[in-house]
């Protein structure tokens, strides 16, 4: 039985999902909705689905297993809501909200009505990551140091360069970063954040050019994220230290490094495809155990950069 799916938002990241959906023989791309007609009927056609300008029509109108909300973050929480009490499993793209009373408030009826739910936090599927995850189970981290630079999306023309509409470059896109510390050091209790701005004079433009994100983790571990918006093209990585080892991760490579040895891996699965396949999967099954991130699981993410914001604001340390 084809699971049919219905997308909320056909602009950005959308594209690439409803192209590795069309190769997914268990899935069945039904309905589309995006507020801007033009696109939603042109991808529409292409993916033989029914389009619509209004997500409660479509939902009203249309019978959907499973639906992918491919959304800027200043558009999540009501949709959400609206779809766990129609009980319909979604997958939501990164970050999940940007005010964590209202992700809480979707967290809660997630849970009660026990739904099925993914975040696009694509990298915990790689497969180099799962490797330095299983090398790192038995050992203790003394330090994970991230960062996360890049150029300024749209080049300052759209919503990622406004607070109020991204959160800025760590709720935006360092978050995949955070999100990876999370994955291999654990969760984090404290933190303090600074933010530079002053350089970046675009017109459309009111977050830091720059940023630095000290972390404690629950296990002791220390951290830190730097991040910025001053150069061209993006450079992420990880890096952690253990007793006699370094790790590096760069995203397409995983080199673990001690004193007599070096090893190298690179990225070998299609970790993109491997995300959408796993959710339809769990859909079909009614079975999450193989999802890497659910939506709880996100939440503690977002808390992490929406704290992180809060602590460039106040200038002080604060605990999670």
């Amino acid at each position: 039985m084809a699971i049919r799916i219905g997308f909320i938002g056909v602009g950005g990241i959308a594209g690439s999902h409803l192209s590795r959906l069309s190769q997914i023989k268990e899935a069945r791309i039904t309905a589309l909705t995006d507020v801007v007609k033009e696109k939603t009927a042109k991808v529409a056609k292409e993916y033989q689905a029914n389009a619509y300008t209004d997500y409660k029509e479509m939902l009203d109108q249309e019978k959907l297993d499973a639906v992918f909300i491919c959304l800027p973050p200043f558009a999540h929480g009501d949709i959400e809501i609206e779809l766990a009490q129609r009980e319909i499993p979604f997958f939501i793209e990164k970050p999940v909200n940007l005010y964590l009373e209202k992700a809480k408030e979707v967290e809660k009826i997630v849970k009660e009505k026990k739904l099925i739910t993914s975040v696009g936090y694509v990298l915990r599927y790689m497969d180099i990551v799962e490797k330095a995850r299983d090398f790192l189970k038995d050992k203790k981290i003394a330090l994970i140091l991230g960062r996360y630079f890049g150029e300024v999306p749209g080049a300052g023309k759209g919503w990622y360069s406004r607070k109020e509409k991204s959160g800025g470059q760590v709720v935006e896109q360092a978050t995949h970063i955070v999100d990876s510390m999370r994955y291999l050091a654990g969760d984090i209790d404290s933190l303090y954040a600074q933010g530079f701005k002053g350089i970046n004079k675009l017109e459309n433009y009111n977050v830091e050019d720059a940023s630095i994100v000290a972390m404690h983790f629950k296990n002791g571990a220390l951290g830190s994220l730097i991040s910025n918006w001053l150069l061209s093209g993006y450079q992420p990585m990880l890096e952690i230290i253990t007793q006699g080892i370094q790790i590096q991760y760069s995203v397409t490579s995983l080199k673990i490094i001690s004193k007599n040895k070096k090893e190298e891996f690179l990225v070998s699965n299609n970790y993109a495809a491997l995300e959408d396949e796993i959710f339809i999967e769990a859909v079909k099954n009614n079975d999450p155990s193989r999802i890497k991130s659910d939506y709880s699981d996100g939440l503690k993410t977002l808390e992490v950069t929406l704290v992180a914001n809060e602590s460039m604001e106040k200038k002080e340390i604060i605990s999670l």
